[in-house]
């Protein structure tokens, strides 16, 4: 027994020393810089992903981002704080006080947060400070959310510390680390801070204890220079943890040559740097390497509707969008203006767009006629209540770019749907036997004219005195590119109004409203006439939404299918038809119930995203067809 005894009393003795050799330091030091077991799944922002899959798919990430790494923790960075002017939005309601901290009307995390805290998730929570103070930051984000188990920290992109250029950030002092330390420690003495930046001269110069630091570096030449960069960093700062995030789009050339890009990049950095605590795969491409499944692809599928005006009770209104299945809702800037309405659709979790018109401006046109686009007959683009400004106006794109951003910082929408962002052409009185040369050719105007010359180097002979004139000669000599300058004109300004709404509201989406023209209908007139080129316009929205309303053209069902799925031959974004309900004009077709089923089922096939109803007035009027939406919403699915 006794001989049994000194064994166990050896065996205790050598464990008690590993044990202290692995917690010491150099000189028998304690470690202040102990790492945890290895974490390993996303970042999350609002901007990054084209779309937000929802928790479910965030949990499912983490969970396979993890188990590529045996061992590992599912990780994220959750940023609850986007940089927003001179100071941060955070994702949840905030008190006044402070004009550089504003707060969303609803909270936007705790879902996600408390599905993590049952998948056993570790996850930071990130703010971009900008010029707010950051431990006013830090407490407010913990008082919302520190009783979540899954939250181990708060983080600090130092990128945006004091700072609007991504590409610089102040440098962050010992004693500012060890304040935004303590005030995440007032809520949990275990929370840690972690600083992220792609330079090591921004860091605390010695402080360590309680502090992750993370790289972001991107642009990389090659796999073999993220590593060495990567490894560097990790020297730079042991034996205090660091992490890494991966998988931008500017490396994309040689990660996605890779089998699988998150194993492969991850077992690199954890062989070239022992102190890594954290593999971490960036948000802005994490929908093409974890793809959501076909579970989550149907929850996301749009049900929208067009609502224009209403002037009753809002709740009500958004009651029976949601008895309806509507999960979208596509309004105009006056009812996305009315407070109660965005309050009452959030509540119910559905996506409001606000409805941006480009070029139809009758009240531009009425103040300065001369902005009237002009046909190759020498008239102004008006056809009945259609009327076109010509789309080269420099200063009228300024303004509808201006207010466009205005519209998203005050009413804060998932989404902006750009409408009449074309040519002039009165689309809806074109039915399919309609003769290619009777459509419309904009825009002749001196305006016109004179940029085409500037930008394509061709110019006009200098008999060429009048609108007709020009045309003639254009169609005879520079047919093609004159339709391939007019489609560049459109393209350029949906890029700068997109760019407008992103930088207002990083991650909100796009929808382009598209004439419902097919590749070769009416001689290729949906470049030719209208400038709408899906395969550039699509690389810039989120969707395209081909307006099929076949009452009006006297199409049936089928004519909905084969315009989606031309356009999705060609669009690199989802395809988001809109119907028509009812009769709008005179002459228009009928629809009974079961053609509006047709209708939907055509709507909602392969290669669609979903649907959008034209419009609840419409609808409203047709309580055979609201059965059927409430058939398909009760089934969860569409039409059989």
């Amino acid at each position: 027994m006794e001989r049994y005894a000194a064994i166990l009393l050896s065996v205790l003795l050598i464990g008690a020393w590993v044990h202290r050799s692995s917690a010491t330091g150099p000189a028998g030091q304690a470690d202040l810089h102990p790492r945890k077991s290895l974490g390993a799944g996303f970042r999350y922002s609002t901007y990054g992903p084209k779309y937000d899959p929802g928790p479910a798919y965030w949990a499912r990430v983490g969970t396979e981002m993890a188990a590529r790494f045996p061992g590992a923790h599912p990780e994220a960075i959750w940023i609850v704080g986007r940089l927003h002017g001179r100071g941060v939005r955070l994702s949840f309601p905030v008190p006044a006080g402070d004009p550089l901290i504003e707060g969303a009307e609803n909270d936007e995390n705790e879902a996600a947060l408390s599905l993590f805290d049952e998948k056993g998730f570790r996850v930071w929570l990130q703010v971009e400070p900008g010029f707010a103070p950051v431990e006013r930051q830090i407490h407010l984000v913990l008082k919302q959310y520190a009783h979540h188990r899954s939250v181990q920290g708060v983080g600090v992109d130092v990128e945006w510390n004091r700072s609007t250029n991504p590409d610089g950030g102040e440098p962050v002092s010992d004693g500012e680390a060890r304040a935004w330390l303590e005030a995440a420690r007032s809520y949990n003495p275990n929370y840690r801070l972690f600083l992220k930046h792609f330079k090591t001269d921004v860091m605390p110069p010695t402080l360590r204890d309680g502090l992750v630091f993370i790289d972001d570096s991107q642009i990389f030449p090659s796999f073999d220079a993220m590593i060495e960069e990567f490894a560097k960093w990790g020297r730079t700062f042991a034996p205090a943890p660091v992490s890494f995030q991966f998988g931008y789009p500017s490396d994309r050339p040689w990660w996605s040559r890779l089998k699988d890009p998150p194993a492969e990049i991850g077992r690199r950095i954890l062989a070239a740097v022992p102190n890594t605590e954290a593999l971490i795969w960036v948000d802005f491409t994490v929908l093409e390497v974890f793809p959501p499944d076909r579970a989550s692809t149907a929850a996301e599928r749009i049900v929208g509707i067009k609502v224009y005006e209403h002037k009753g009770d809002m709740r009500k209104l958004v009651d029976r969008f949601a008895e309806l299945g509507i999960n979208t809702v596509f309004a105009n800037e006056a009812l996305c203006g009315n407070a109660d309405f965005r309050r009452q659709a959030r509540e119910r979790k559905m996506r409001v767009f606000v409805i941006e018109p480009t070029f139809f401006d009758p009240e531009a046109l009425k103040a300065d006629p001369d902005l009237y686009a002009i046909t190759s007959k020498g008239e102004r683009a008006k056809e009945d209540w259609v009327e076109f400004v010509c789309p080269t106006r420099e200063e009228f794109r300024r303004r509808k770019v201006t207010a466009l951003r205005d519209a998203v910082m005050r009413l804060q929408p998932d989404g902006v749907s750009l409408d009449f962002i074309r040519y002039f052409v009165y689309w809806e009185m074109v039915g399919p036997d309609r003769k290619p040369e009777t459509l419309p050719d904009t825009c002749y105007c001196p305006h016109c004219l004179a940029r085409f010359s500037a930008d394509t180097g061709i110019t006009l002979p200098p008999d060429i005195k009048t609108a007709p004139q020009a045309a003639d000669w254009i169609s005879r000599n520079q047919q093609e590119r004159w339709i391939r300058w007019k489609a560049g004109v459109i393209t350029s300004m949906v890029q700068n109004l997109e760019a407008a709404a992103r930088q207002a509201k990083p991650g909100i989406l796009v929808n382009l409203h598209a004439v419902p023209w097919r590749t070769n209908d009416f001689g290729g007139a949906i470049r030719r006439v209208a400038g709408q080129d899906f395969r550039a316009l699509s690389q810039l929205a989120d969707f395209v939404s081909p307006m099929c309303y076949t009452l009006m053209l006297h199409r049936d069902a089928s004519w909905i299918r084969s315009v989606v799925q031309d356009i999705g031959a060609v669009s690199s974004c989802p395809v988001l038809p809109s119907i028509q309900v009812r009769p709008e004009y005179p002459g228009d077709d009928a629809m009974s119930t079961a053609d509006f089923e047709e209708a939907l089922k055509a709507a909602l096939a392969t290669p669609s995203r979903g649907v959008i109803f034209w419009s609840w007035d419409h609808l409203a009027k047709e309580p055979d067809k609201m059965a059927v939406l409430k058939k398909l919403a009760s089934r969860g699915r569409s039409p059989s």
